[in-house]
């Protein structure tokens, strides 16, 4: 049995599923979500092949 503090009662149990998608789905899926903004950030823009600075006519 696990010893409890005074005055606090447990709350429900999770399910092997639940315990799952908490502790590794969800991170998971917030660290793909932030490295894909993160990297949309800061990769590379397409660039022109005409510029006003490096081209002139």
């Amino acid at each position: 049995m696990i010893n409890q503090e005074d005055g606090t009662i447990p709350g429900p149990a999770l399910s092997a599923l639940e315990t799952v998608i908490t502790f590794v789905v969800v991170p998971t899926a917030l660290f793909l979500v932030i490295s894909l903004i993160a990297y949309v950030a800061t990769a590379q823009r397409k660039k022109n092949t005409k510029s006003v600075i490096t081209h002139i006519e």
